[in-house]
């Protein structure tokens, strides 16, 4: 730890991004001593509403690391995960007649894709949608609003307001046997 009269910068306010000040700073007498420093929690950016009724949430899996350059080249990771899906709660796909397997069309305020849907353990009201897919009509990240950390300047693509319907007819729907392994489930960041 700098001591105050050595630091080049007094650090951020992490809710709003301001500079803390070199009074303010000394005022909170580290003295030497490391710092751990912690934001009150804030809402995302959009929660649903009437128009987009579900909170969608986008992250990594198991199989893939960000835009796949690298692990998409890899035969195996690639075969057990090569297209994006939707994952929702049973009890959501339930009142919306989907069934795991099917095409779906997740839409939001900015845009929309078409993947197959995945009736998981989700918490009813949230969609999940892996951001490592970034090809026509798939790139989770056209879904979410545009804003970042005040602090850090790290995007917020990690969630919005969503709203899932079937893309094609229920007779015409693919077979839940052509789904990627049910184990590609994300992994917490």
């Amino acid at each position: 730890m700098t001591d105050d009269d050595q630091c080049e910068t007094y650090g951020h306010d992490l809710a709003t991004g301001g500079d803390v000040s070199p009074n303010d700073h000394a005022a909170l007498r580290f003295d030497g001593r490391a710092r751990l420093k912690g934001a009150e929690w804030t809402p995302p950016p959009e929660g649903p509403d009437d128009s987009y009724p579900m909170q969608l949430m986008t992250g990594r899996t198991v199989y893939h690391f960000h835009t796949r350059t690298k692990t998409g080249r890899a035969p195996e990771l690639n075969a057990a995960a090569p297209e994006p899906w939707v994952e929702l709660a049973p009890s959501d796909a339930a009142e919306l007649d989907i069934q795991d397997g099917d095409l779906v069309r997740v839409e939001s305020r900015r845009g929309a894709v078409e993947v197959t849907a995945r009736c998981t353990g989700n918490r009813p009201g949230t969609l999940f949608l892996p951001f490592h897919y970034s090809g026509e009509g798939t790139a989770a990240n056209d879904l979410t609003p545009t804003s970042w950390d005040p602090v850090s300047k790290q995007p917020g693509f990690k969630s919005g307001a969503a709203r899932v319907v079937l893309a094609a007819e229920p007779s015409i729907r693919t077979a839940a046997s052509a789904l990627p392994s049910q184990d590609a489930s994300p992994e917490s960041d």
